[in-house]
């Protein structure tokens, strides 16, 4: 059986995780539109980089006070060093996240995570989704990265292609996702995202939609800790490129922003209803996980993550 059902793999790293479900239930691609009149199921999440500048453990005391049943982390220090996956016990992740009442883990950033201008991201990305199975993490993120300027597009294709090739066939012998986030060069327009789904036959490869990051079209670069912003062109329309590759989304990024600044979902200039309502009608039933770029004081951030949830709980109809 495909990846898109449910596989042996998939059950067999499932069957790890806790009695009280510390998994991920239901984050496949949307590959059919619901009956009239069904509801979702999506799973309101919460990444632990908002809270960046805290520990993981009241990261996700914060996220769980918040109401939150479930998050997903990151192995990006030292942006974010919640995870380290060369150091980190993976079975303890799953200890802490099930001793603070969550349900399920939706994904890792990678480390290495900018495939293009990285050579060392195969073996990165690789290591972040062994470490992911055996933490019982279904997807594991990266970007395609910023193209070096001395490539051409072409060229650039080519050696994302051969990077991802390695990766894939551990991520299918895992039985973990590769979900490419809008993230970079090409993966910022819908154009670019099926050219990268289409650099693979595996049903591994997939995508990590980011709503803010294609509304502003930009690429972000973290530095020691930082982060700047680089100008791609054009900002693009968010719905409209999701609807281009819904069928090969298992998770979500709910970012709002205006301008550069994230600010509550729904109070910022992105179309949040709009993903939303496409994610509904095509019978979505992964992650929508919500992103800022970790940039508040606790208290502050803290704030914007309860909002944040009352506006998705009220939008999704929960």
């Amino acid at each position: 059986m495909d990846r898109h059902t449910t596989s042996l793999s998939r059950r067999e790293a499932l069957a790890t995780l806790s009695a009280a479900g510390l998994a991920i239930l239901g984050a496949r691609p949307a590959l059919a539109e619901p009956a009239s009149g069904a509801k979702t199921a999506m799973k309101i999440g919460c990444g632990t980089v908002n809270f960046r500048g805290s520990t993981l453990e009241e990261a996700l005391r914060r996220i769980r006070r918040a109401g939150y049943e479930y998050f997903e982390t990151q192995a990006t220090g030292p942006w974010c060093p919640h995870v380290d996956v060369g150091k980190d016990d993976p079975a303890r992740s799953r200890r802490m996240a099930g001793d603070l009442g969550f349900k399920g883990v939706t994904g890792l950033w990678s480390p290495n995570g900018a495939i293009l201008p990285d050579p060392k991201s195969v073996e990165g990305i690789s290591r972040a989704i062994r470490w992911a199975k055996e933490a019982g993490i279904p997807a594991v993120f990266a970007g395609d990265g910023h193209k070096p300027d001395a490539l051409s597009e072409t060229d650039a294709m080519k050696l994302l292609g051969d990077r991802l090739a390695p990766i894939l066939e551990v991520a299918d012998a895992c039985g973990v996702y590769l979900a490419i986030e809008p993230h970079g060069t090409f993966s910022l327009t819908a154009d670019g995202l099926r050219k990268i789904m289409a650099l693979s036959n595996s049903k591994g490869l997939a995508v990590n939609y980011d709503t803010a990051n294609v509304h502003r079209a930009t690429y972000v670069e973290t530095v020691a800790g930082a982060y700047s912003w680089k100008p791609f062109g054009k900002p693009q329309d968010e719905v409209a490129t999701l609807k281009a590759v819904i069928d090969r989304v298992v998770h979500v990024h709910v970012k709002d922003v205006v301008a550069a600044k994230c600010v509550a979902l729904g109070q910022g200039a992105v179309n949040l209803a709009g993903c939303l309502d496409v994610l509904k009608q095509h019978g979505y039933t992964g992650a929508v996980s919500l992103e800022t770029e970790g940039e508040y004081d606790a208290e502050e951030t803290q704030r914007l993550i309860e909002t944040s949830r009352a506006y998705l709980e009220k939008t999704l109809g929960k």
